[in-house]
């Protein structure tokens, strides 16, 4: 009896269950630490004319055309890529310097609900799996793809950095599923607000970062070679809505903007040169990032996944050549900052490289779990198993991986780090410092710098440093290596004649 109730206790279904109320906890700490958060840098750079607009107008319609018109400013003077600039025009502290938290609400829900649309799209509409088996692989590359991000301070709590990468990454995940919608829907009603969320996603992805873009042409050049060699119906609409992109990056790209931009930065190289640096520099990111606790999803999700695998109509044929293209289209994403930049990009840049390696990785393992089942089938090597004993590995193989996975928690090391521990996982970082108080600090001391800068009878500020930040913040801007820049930022977004940082001040004497 003791036993059959610590099997039904022990199921694979309650463990799933436990899996998405351990990321939903997991959560927690990223979302609670939001409300301590404050605008940085960029943010004040591309919401100045938003701001001004919402400070003499109180009209939101009358921000989000000045948003338009900054927009427009900003490809003439900076750069191409629209989406990012329109959005970024319309940081949520501009509206109250209390509302930034919408920052981590907007880029952490949004992605974490675009995986979760891909997810439900490939696993249950395409291979058919349970709910169950689906739930947990949602649970696990979200709690890898979060936990294990490379830079989280630029990735979900700075509204310009976090919009210009992270968002846009998500609405072109997005953009992918609705593709997969788009294929499969039958009826004309169907079709037609599918293709209209299509072209409205299109326009979007093509005014993102260049890496995206890149990315996003290439996976529509690889589905677009499936659909005519299949004759797909809609093969040809699928053809007009990949040049819209084209069109897009090419009206992204010519921006007069790009070369006063292209003028600050060092370095740069040919672009066959940069092909070369980027599959160099994609290997040695897919070797810094392979983990034991990436090994244990892929694991887990492989083997969780294995019945839907086997009733695929799906082959599995290329295991090499599919594994040799995936990790061409993860290098290829690296090439636009190293022609422009010759480097890698900042750490919102690499967060996404991370986003896309995750999910790449974990199809191509589930692609080889499918090659080894098909080989099996057609050699007959692979026995029949009972409904009971399958149950039984599962949930064996289940325990195991949590345990490997705990142990890959406990060993975490990110870079910089002195030790390891969960202590450095996203939710490790941020639940320290509500813990510790060291966020409510620097929430108090931003909130003081707030009130003087919004206080109308001072022309000249004078800041006081705020140095003692949460690691998941971008900290004081004012205080970086490009504080000139940032303070007259400061000076133009608020009003005032000058601001200056006290340090600066003592500095001069």
């Amino acid at each position: 009896m003791n036993k059959l109730c610590v099997k039904r206790f022990l199921s694979t279904r309650t463990l799933t269950w436990l899996c998405v109320a351990a990321l939903l906890v997991s959560l927690t700490p990223l979302y609670a630490i939001s409300f301590y958060n404050h605008a940085c840098y960029d943010d004040f750079g591309f919401s100045i004319q938003t701001h001004t607009a919402w400070k003499a107008t109180g009209s939101f319609l009358e921000t989000v055309k000045a948003a338009f018109q900054n927009t427009v400013a900003i490809r003439q003077t900076w750069e191409g890529t629209y989406s990012t600039s329109l959005i970024s025009a319309l940081q949520p502290a501009l509206f109250g310097e209390n509302l930034y938290w919408l920052t981590t609400v907007l880029l952490l829900t949004f992605f974490l609900l675009s995986l979760w649309l891909f997810l439900r799209e490939t696993l249950i509409r395409q291979f058919h799996a349970d709910k169950q088996s689906f739930w947990l692989a949602f649970s696990a590359l979200a709690f890898v793809m979060i936990q294990f991000v490379p830079d989280l301070s630029e990735s979900f709590f700075w509204f310009n950095g976090g919009v210009a990468y992270t968002l846009l990454w998500s609405m072109m995940l997005l953009r992918f599923t609705v593709w997969l919608k788009l294929e499969r829907a039958k009826r004309p009603v169907s079709r037609a607000l599918w293709l209209a969320l299509m072209l409205l996603l299109t326009v979007a992805v093509g005014g993102a970062k260049y890496s995206t873009v890149l990315f996003a042409l290439l996976l529509d050049a690889v589905c677009l070679f499936i659909a005519f060699r299949q004759k797909k119906p809609l093969r040809f609409v699928e053809l007009g809505i990949t040049l819209l992109l084209l069109g897009c990056l090419l009206f992204s790209v010519t921006a007069p903007g790009n070369a006063v931009r292209a003028a600050t930065l060092q370095g740069g190289m040919s672009a066959p040169k940069a092909i070369l640096q980027a599959f160099y520099f994609g290997l040695a990111l897919m070797g810094n990032w392979f983990s034991l606790p990436l090994l244990v999803v892929w694991a887990l999700v492989a083997w969780q996944l294995s019945e839907a695998l086997r009733g695929s109509v799906m082959r599995f044929g290329h295991p090499v050549f599919i594994t040799i293209g995936a990790v061409c289209l993860f290098c290829a994403q690296l090439t636009p900052t190293l022609v422009t930049g010759n480097y890698l990009g900042d750490g919102r840049a690499v967060s996404t490289y991370y986003y896309t390696f995750v999910i790449l990785s974990c199809a191509l393992a589930l692609y080889w779990m499918g090659w080894y089942l098909r080989r099996g089938e057609d050699r007959a090597e692979l026995p029949a198993i009972g409904t009971a004993k399958r149950d039984g590995l599962k949930l064996g193989a289940f325990c195991v991986a949590l345990v490997l996975l705990l142990v890959g928690c406990v060993g975490y090391q990110p870079e910089g780090a002195e030790s390891y521990g969960p202590q450095y996982m996203a939710s490790g970082s941020t639940l320290r410092s509500l813990l510790n108080g060291q966020a409510a600090v620097y929430d108090a001391a931003m909130d003081q710098r707030d009130a003087e800068m919004n206080d109308s009878d001072v022309s000249e500020v004078i800041l006081q440093p705020v140095e003692d930040g949460p690691d998941a913040f971008m900290g004081d801007a004012a205080l970086s290596d490009m504080k000139d820049y940032v303070q007259s930022l400061y000076a133009e977004y608020y009003g005032k004649q000058s601001v200056t940082v006290k340090e600066d001040e003592n500095a001069a004497e």
